[in-house]
């Protein structure tokens, strides 16, 4: 089934490349991180769990707020909105995996432990990215289909709302580091001009603080219009 180009077509994808680069960027990490280093465990197992939270949230999200609107609009394609259903139930039990494996391997780093948790990550993608690739290609174009672009907006703006405010600069930082320059331009053109600039003035720089720990203080980032940073500092690399 081929998508419609609406508003959820376009979106959509973006939220889910934030999931599948940084939890696939999480399990290398936590396979690279020196164990003696408390600070970085703590850095990577705090970023880890802000990503298990934000895709509980955006799957709850859907159960609450897109697939009852699915079934009851969606008539002979309804099955597969039920099937996401039944994925999302599949994937809450692969994060409990994940999750108990963290808080083995943040309360005792060592290279067993390591390993154990990349290793959870690891099947948990294979369940998540399946799920992801699915509903992008079946059901994404039921949302464009039966849902109006208001009630689209709306789902989002609640979504936006879960987070602290704190949050939402870090959830604003990842959209804009896996976005492309065009769909940046996109997505900031429909905010207000003041949260524009006050994204570059304080956003951005609260999202360069936040994950630079987790990096490891020399990653690089980029911030969807092309500019590549090292770490806390700005630079550009050379």
């Amino acid at each position: 089934m081929s998508s419609t180009g609406g508003p959820a077509a376009r979106e959509m994808p973006i939220i889910h490349r934030i999931f599948r680069r940084q939890f696939a960027e999480v399990r290398d990490l936590v396979q690279q991180a020196p164990t003696a280093d408390a600070t970085r465990i703590v850095a990577i197992a705090d970023h880890l769990g802000f990503l298990l939270d934000g895709l509980h949230m955006h799957h709850t999200t859907e159960d609450d707020l897109i697939w009852p609107k699915l079934l009851d609009r969606a008539g002979l394609d309804a099955p597969l909105v039920e099937r996401m259903e039944v994925q999302h139930q599949q994937i809450d039990a692969s994060v409990a995996e994940v999750r108990t494996a963290m808080s083995v391997w943040r309360s005792a780093p060592t290279p067993a432990t390591s390993s154990a948790l990349a290793d959870r990550i690891g099947d948990f993608l294979v369940v998540l990215e399946g799920h992801l690739d699915e509903e992008e290609q079946v059901v994404v174009p039921l949302i464009d289909r039966h849902l109006t672009e208001t009630e689209w907006q709306e789902i989002g703006q609640r979504a936006f709302e879960k987070f602290t405010p704190a949050q939402r600069w870090i959830a604003t930082g990842q959209m804009v580091e896996v976005a492309t320059p065009e769909e940046v331009a996109t997505m900031f053109g429909q905010l207000p001009p003041p949260v524009k600039v006050l994204w570059h003035l304080v956003g951005k720089r609260k999202y360069r603080r936040y994950i630079t720990p987790v990096r490891g203080g020399t990653a690089y980032w980029t911030d969807g219009g092309g500019e590549r940073t090292v770490g806390g500092s700005g630079r550009s690399p050379s």
